[in-house]
């Protein structure tokens, strides 16, 4: 009788463990927590920029073309409501006029890496989720170009590529659209900027400066959940 008592007392210690641990389970990972990924891809619109130093001061107008904008980002959602990413992608367009000089072929180009935080909410009974966030970090500026110098003193030109890591940040919104349980699209507004780059050209320490990038870009991206 008293190997039945103990054998009896033994199976519910264990059975209230796995309930415990499995409440602890559903407590540590709430509706909609894990890791979710993140990819998209849409065209960018530059904001009028400015060209602050050529060797020396200067201030000209820089027009741009319309540009690209590609992200990715994988993080992890702490439940239907937030969620923190790392995001990564690029950011560019190519230079269409600067008054005074030859830009032949020459582009602005961004690598952001970002921390993100997204708050989001799912509207009941319906696929539709909006959302907002704000992302900051730093991003890797590139300045590429062919010819790039001015128009009066053809001979005075920098060519090639060269690069200036700076500080960066960005707010987004958007709808996203609940295509099953772990995938959705989103079609989304993002405004990202950076801090002023210098690109410093060899042999002579040639500096070429810029205001930093200010850019609008519309993206259409599909989110997976996991």
């Amino acid at each position: 009788m008293r190997h039945r008592y103990v054998a009896g007392m033994v199976g519910l210690l264990l059975c209230l463990g796995s309930a415990v641990a499995q409440a602890q389970y559903y407590y540590y990972l709430p509706e909609g927590a894990g890791p979710i990924f993140r990819v998209g891809i849409g065209p960018s619109f530059f904001q009028d920029g400015q060209l602050t130093q050529y060797g020396t001061s200067v201030s000209s107008p820089v027009d741009y073309d319309t540009g690209l904008a590609f992200d990715a980002a994988f993080g992890w959602a702490f439940n239907k409501y937030v969620a923190v990413d790392f995001e990564t992608g690029y950011i560019g367009a190519e230079i269409n006029n600067v008054p005074g000089y030859i830009s032949d072929n020459s582009r602005i180009e961004n690598v952001p890496f970002l921390v993100n935080f997204t708050l989001s909410y799912s509207i009941p009974r319906t696929i539709l989720v909006p959302y907002a966030g704000v992302g900051i970090g730093g991003a890797d500026m590139i300045f590429d170009s062919d010819h790039f110098g001015p128009s009066s003193d053809p001979g005075n030109y920098v060519s090639g590529s060269e690069n200036d890591v700076v500080f960066a940040g960005q707010a987004f919104a958007g709808l996203r659209f609940n295509i099953s349980r772990h995938v959705s699209f989103d079609l989304g507004y993002k405004f990202f900027a950076t801090d002023n780059p210098t690109f410093t050209y060899p042999p002579d320490s040639f500096n070429v400066g810029f205001r930093g990038a200010r850019t609008h870009s519309i993206l259409f991206a599909f989110k997976f959940d996991f």
